[in-house]
């Protein structure tokens, strides 16, 4: 670990923004968390279970959205380097891209029209288009915002202040998206349909309100450019610099490592640990609140140590939890099973804060390796370049975790009270015993019925337990458990010595002032 003169990245920039600018930067992050997480852990299940189509079609429309995203991540990030609009580059970008963003949360997170279930065309249209404007939205937005704050702060331990401050944002936003479900339970607004809804209007609302205070209040940083790569030249350096390759991999891993477990959330708390739906919502509010709790501590952690050995220290957190996950099923625990399970939640969620927050400021350090090299400042096309990676990585784990779950027959559940058949509720209500698969036949729906008529209103039997088969059983805590462990170890191995500390970072900065210093006088003393 290069740990060596701690305190040489304590020195702030002269350009390091104030409080009320800092809160200013990081309040989009908000309501852009409301719909992060939902969207990967509440939308498929939603529309597998609400909507009908099957589990392959939506891991496979979660799969082409985000490859088809991912591909266009490195032209967005260098056209965003390369423009030069009236008003700056990061704040163009960053207000423009929160209108396709707020306007594919809305229609994504509200499938209103009154259209059947049996229109599979119509609803796998439907998800696709809205799905792939959020994506690609969120994709500008952040790549903005990512970057708007790489170049704000150009410190060591600034950056993790900028970062910090955003993440908190973002794990109160999916806070309040998580407790939103859990508090509307409470009230009897059961199922995810209400849930969603919510979220959609409150998206609809705040992200352009917040953008626009964003870009109002926030200075555009200086921009260090002598002359423009083309894209081709630009893959190369990129691909030159060995230090972004290797946090490219720990990170990719490491996201990997969150995705799967997160998407399967609810399923294994309904069928492996037995938790009713205010439980299952519980254990989110206790995820993102130790998430938000624990930021203090990996701060003063990384200010001890340094940013890699504070990431390491939160994956191996995380992993401490699921190591346990097996062990606290229903079969073993009966009703304590709840109980322990939320312990393992809460681990999990201490290292939330540091998977959001540190791994991004140790990639603004890691252009500074590049912009040291070339003199030329690549902050967007890296933060797309490392977007790209981590969201191939994560389409495929995610997609094939749906699939391979479809594939050993896992029971999705269906029950939305007034679709089920008599025979389809017993199955429900009193499952099969031990190695028996239940056959039942397919519901018969009215020709006038409509996806709203099968939504279920009181929550009866929305959140029982389904009897799987050992085979599926076991594969979700396989995916739930084991290969969130082996990512994240995988990931700890490439950080643990990661080679920029902070007194790396200040030889490199000073290398970039120097290098603009000398650049303006041999201009000044240039034609003009």
């Amino acid at each position: 670990m290069t740990n060596t003169e701690p305190r040489a990245g304590d020195t702030p920039g002269a350009n390091e923004i104030g409080l009320a600018r800092l809160v200013a930067f990081a309040a989009p992050a908000l309501p852009v968390a409301a719909f992060q997480l939902p969207f990967v852990i509440l939308v498929p299940k939603f529309y597998a279970e609400n909507i009908g189509l099957s589990f392959i079609a939506v891991g496979a429309i979660i799969t082409v959205v985000r490859l088809i995203d991912a591909f266009l991540d490195p032209f967005i990030g260098y056209y965003a380097d390369h423009t030069r609009p009236r008003w700056g580059r990061r704040r163009t970008w960053f207000g423009l891209a929160a209108i396709p963003t707020t306007i594919g949360a809305f229609f994504v997170f509200n499938p209103f029209p009154d259209v059947g279930p049996d229109h599979t065309v119509f609803w796998v249209a439907w998800f696709f288009v809205w799905s792939m404007m959020l994506s690609v939205g969120y994709t500008a937005l952040s790549l903005s915002h990512l970057s708007w704050g790489a170049e704000v702060s150009t410190s060591y331990y600034g950056r993790n202040r900028i970062f910090a401050a955003r993440e908190v944002f973002a794990v109160v936003g999916t806070l309040v998206a998580t407790a939103l479900p859990f508090v509307m339970s409470r009230l009897g607004w059961h199922g995810d349909e209400p849930v969603l809804v919510a979220l959609s209007i409150m998206v609809a609302v705040s992200l352009p309100l917040l953008a626009l205070v964003t870009v109002i209040a926030v200075p555009e940083p200086p921009h260090v450019a002598h002359h423009h790569l083309n894209f081709i030249d630009g893959l190369k350096n990129l691909f030159r610099n060995e230090y972004f390759v290797r946090l490219l991999g720990a990170y990719a891993l490491a996201n990997m490592g969150n995705g799967v477990p997160a998407t399967l959330l609810l399923y294994y708390v309904r069928d492996y640990v037995h938790g009713n739906e205010e439980t299952q919502r519980f254990f989110l509010l206790l995820y993102f609140l130790f998430g938000v709790l624990s930021t203090p501590l990996w701060l003063w952690l990384a200010k001890k140590t340094s940013k890699h050995r504070a990431w390491s220290f939160a994956m191996l957190t995380a992993c401490a939890g699921f190591v346990w996950s097996p062990f606290v099923g229903h079969e073993f625990l009966g009703d304590n099973a709840v109980w322990a399970f939320g312990a393992i939640m809460i681990l999990a969620g201490m290292s939330v804060g540091a998977d959001l927050m540190l791994p991004v400021s140790m990639q603004a350090d890691v252009i500074d390796v590049d912009t040291a090299r070339t003199g030329e400042q690549h902050t967007g096309f890296y933060f797309a370049s490392w977007a790209l990676a981590n969201k191939v990585a994560l389409s495929i784990a995610l997609g094939l975790g749906f699939v391979l779950l479809g594939l050993v027959g896992y029971d999705k559940g269906d029950h939305s009270g007034d679709s089920l058949t008599p025979a389809q509720v017993h199955v429900v209500t009193n499952p099969p015993v031990e190695g028996v698969v239940a056959v039942t036949p397919p519901v018969q729906k009215p020709p006038e019925a409509t996806r709203k008529k099968h939504t279920s209103k009181n929550g009866d039997g929305a959140d029982k337990p389904v009897k799987q088969t050992p085979l599926a059983s076991w594969t979700l805590v396989f995916l739930y458990c084991v290969v969130p462990i082996v990512l994240k170890l995988a990931a700890v191995r490439l950080v643990w010595n990661f080679p920029i500390g902070p007194a790396e970072q200040a030889k490199l900065r000073a290398q970039i002032e120097a290098h603009r210093r000398a650049e303006t006088e041999e201009g000044d003393g240039g034609p003009a």
